[in-house]
Formats: C-alpha cells, sequence, structure tokens
C-alpha cells in the first residue's frame, strides 16, 4: 500500500539521529520598565519538556519536541524530535528570584523582572 513499509524503515533510521541535533530557537526580546520578556518559539514542546535556568548572570532555555502519534501506529514520520537550547547573558539589575516563565502554543515566555530600584530621592529641608 503505498510503499509505505519502506518508508517505515527509512524514516526510523532518520529519527535515531534527528534526537541528537540540537536547534537555537529565534526569539524576539523586549524591555519595559518593568523589566525583560523573551519570546522564544520553540514548537512541539510543552511543560514538562522545558526548563529555564539562571546561574551566573545567564540565562538558559532548554526544550524538546514532544511530538509523537500517541496510541496508533506510525506509517510515515516527518515530524522530528528537536532539542532546543539558547542562551543569554542578562544585566545585573534583573530580580533572579522573580524570574518566571510560561509555555502557550509553543511559544516560551520568559519574564526577567528588574530588581527594586536603589534609586531614592533625598528630600531637602530648610533650617
Amino acid at each position: 500500500m503505498f510503499g509505505l513499509a519502506k518508508k517505515k524503515e527509512e524514516t526510523a533510521q532518520v529519527d535515531k539521529t534527528a534526537a541528537d541535533v540540537t536547534y537555537v530557537p529565534a526569539v524576539d526580546i523586549t524591555e519595559g520598565e518593568a523589566g525583560y520578556t523573551i519570546f522564544a518559539d520553540v514548537p512541539g514542546a510543552n511543560k514538562d519538556s522545558v526548563s529555564v535556568t539562571f546561574e551566573d548572570g545567564v540565562v538558559t532555555l532548554r526544550a524538546q519536541s514532544a511530538t509523537e502519534g500517541q496510541g496508533a501506529d506510525l506509517i510515515r514520520r516527518e515530524f522530528r524530535f528537536a532539542n532546543y537550547e539558547r542562551s543569554f547573558r542578562v544585566s545585573d539589575d534583573v530580580d533572579a528570584e522573580k524570574i518566571s516563565a510560561e509555555i502557550a502554543n509553543g511559544v516560551l515566555q520568559v519574564t526577567l523582572p528588574r530588581k527594586a530600584s536603589a534609586k531614592k530621592t533625598i528630600p531637602v529641608n530648610v533650617k
């Protein structure tokens, strides 16, 4: 039937090496008064396959696509499992304790809030 059995074997061999490939996800980075936001394109990734770490002033995003035919016999595979990784050095004004991340529709959003400002206006009194 359409030569699918042969394609299944060929595709299975290609899949073994596809898991070894790590892609650099495309990102948009915005800056506002409250801090920075990174939007990373990680298609096929979900909450369980994503990690965000912050160490020594570097935020690292890692994800793995989770595309797999659940509960069905695979007869052809063109979608590949993919690993994604990208790191960014961030400024000292980021509050590491308040970094947050969420994922929706294949887009990972990492929010890096600024530390509370140390700048203070000192009132001048008259004597």
